[in-house]
């Protein structure tokens, strides 16, 4: 039996939090109808609410990921050091 909550609705959007390994969800985010406004994903749904598919309720922009994993990799200090000095 499906529940009409804001976690399962196509306008919400779930928060995310990272530390330095790992992405962790959080227990609250954001509704995009209108207007955003903070939800928890397990509150009642207004009249606005509209099933979500089960791709849909996984959300953490690629930009984001993108912008944080390349400072991760950045931060590694894999490569070697370049030197200034003149041969």
């Amino acid at each position: 039996m499906d529940k009409n909550t804001c976690g399962n609705c196509v306008h919400y959007l779930q928060h995310y939090t990272l530390n330095k390994e790992k992405i962790f969800r959080v227990c609250c985010g954001h509704c995009t109808y209108l207007r955003a406004k903070r939800k928890r994903p397990y509150a009642k749904a207004c009249e606005n609410y509209s099933k979500a598919e089960s791709n849909e309720q996984a959300f953490v922009s690629k930009e984001y990921l993108s912008k944080v994993l390349l400072e991760y990799v950045l931060n590694l200090e894999l490569l070697p050091k370049i030197n200034n000095a003149e041969d």
